[in-house]
């Protein structure tokens, strides 16, 4: 009698849930591209594709609706000069469920309802959106999102096939970071408990066998969004963001306290010994650029002095970070990058190409080596890009490739010479929507 009474108080709730709708707009688009006459487009065998939200770009306000959309993958298939066009939805558990029963709210005041309900095993993770980032491991590629488990994608770069294989189910793990790294054979990644304010970073096998976890204690809320394998060690940084609760609230009630400082840590899993440094002022590290490693730890990234998820107003100022020994940390910058928004670096080499962002678009790109800018690129006049572009040589030249897309929101697939002016573009008739991190598959690797 108790699980009947039980079980129609579920059904209570759910059925005064506010409105969903049906997902039509998750339909599977490949498009066939027509052959061109570029030799640099021809010589390109392999997969590119970005993974970002379902969200119409006109209705974002906020960082925080940023991370709300559906994991969707956007790519093109090359082989031959055969260029395929293709958008894959990832086939979560939460949109299988929509699918048959409609669309959840995306009110912020619903989450924590949802996240009782899936608990209790009546809906799955509405979370779990597979939405940020790639992650490959022995020749597999997983679409990631914080806050849930790993989704595995199957990549056929000759028959110009993607889909969803299955959703990885970790033992002993309850979520799974968005940026996850593979490196020396394991898997490493990280958790974190905003109520507790815990860290766990996890340390797992090809096949997700955890080999060794570790509990953290931060001081803030620990919302860490990217974090550093150092062989042995860890390092990640644990900014001022602090609980603010007020009654007109759509986004998190998480703010960043200017008035206290940033923590950097510094954790040695042989030792289980831990480093810490004490920033002058607060800031804020959503990716890093590059790190040395000698005397004195070095950090170059863009580094964000405040952030608010209520605002889409955020600025990335590429700076260097020295972490001395003494204890003292030394913030360098160069005062011609300090007027640039740059972010999402990608290393080559010793230089570090970042995107620029002007009016909340992206119109080029910095590149750099150390903290001197070596070149700027401004993309053509229309012409913004789409998320992450990765890096591709031909014929002993480095290009940067990726989709950009013009006013009306028709997509091109783009090179973008690195060191040369060179840029090159075929339209791909379908529009190209907002996207994060970056895969290229190459058949040759």
């Amino acid at each position: 009698m108790q699980v009947f009474w039980f079980f129609l108080c579920i059904g209570t709730i759910q059925a005064f849930l506010p409105p969903i709708s049906f997902r039509i707009e998750t339909r599977e688009i490949r498009t066939i591209l027509k052959p061109t006459n570029d030799p640099l487009f021809k010589q390109i065998k392999g997969f590119y594709g970005i993974i970002g939200p379902d969200i119409n770009s006109s209705s974002i306000t906020s960082l925080y609706d940023l991370f709300t959309g559906d994991g969707m993958i956007q790519g093109v298939f090359f082989n031959n000069n055969k260029m395929t066009f293709v958008k894959h939805f990832v086939r979560t558990e939460k949109l299988l469920y929509e699918s048959i029963h409609g669309r959840f709210s995306q009110n912020f005041f619903m989450t924590p309802l949802y996240i009782l309900l899936n608990k209790i095993g009546c809906i799955p993770n509405t979370l779990g959106l597979a939405n940020t980032a790639f992650l490959t491991t022995d020749k597999q590629t997983f679409a990631l999102f914080e806050r849930d488990h790993p989704y595995q994608i199957y990549i056929d770069i000759d028959n110009h096939l993607l889909f969803t294989v299955k959703k990885e189910q970790i033992k002993g793990l309850t979520h799974f970071s968005g940026h996850s790294k593979y490196e020396n054979q394991k898997i490493h990644t990280i958790d974190y408990n905003v109520l507790t304010n815990h860290l766990t970073y996890i340390q797992l096998t090809s096949q997700f066998n955890i080999l060794f976890k570790t509990v953290i204690k931060t001081r803030y809320v620990p919302l860490i969004h990217d974090f550093i394998v150092l062989d042995s060690k860890i390092m990640f940084i644990d900014s001022p963001f602090v609980w603010t609760f007020s009654m007109n609230m759509k986004n998190p009630p998480v703010s960043f306290d200017r008035r206290k400082p940033t923590y950097i840590y510094l954790y040695d899993t042989l030792k289980d010994s831990m480093r810490s440094w004490i920033t002058p002022h607060p800031f804020f590290i959503f990716h890093y650029g590059h790190i040395e490693i000698g005397e004195n730890i070095e950090i170059y990234a863009p580094v964000y002095d405040t952030i608010d998820f209520s605002s889409l107003e955020i600025k990335g100022r590429y700076r260097h970070i020295s972490l001395r020994q003494s204890g003292e940390v030394v913030i360098k910058k160069n005062w011609m990058l300090e007027n640039m928004n740059l972010d999402f670096p990608l290393k080559l080499g010793k230089y570090i190409i970042l995107r620029e962002i002007e009016n909340n678009v992206i119109n080029g790109f910095v590149i750099c080596k150390g903290l001197t800018m070596i070149r700027r690129i401004r993309l053509p006049e229309g012409r913004f890009f789409c998320g992450e572009p990765s890096i591709v040589e031909i014929s002993g030249e480095h290009y940067l490739l990726g989709f950009a897309y013009d006013k009306r929101g028709m997509g091109y697939i783009t090179l973008v010479g690195i060191f040369k002016e060179d840029y090159r573009e075929l339209e791909l008739e379908e529009p190209v929507s907002i996207g994060f991190h970056s895969i290229f598959n190459s058949p040759y690797e």
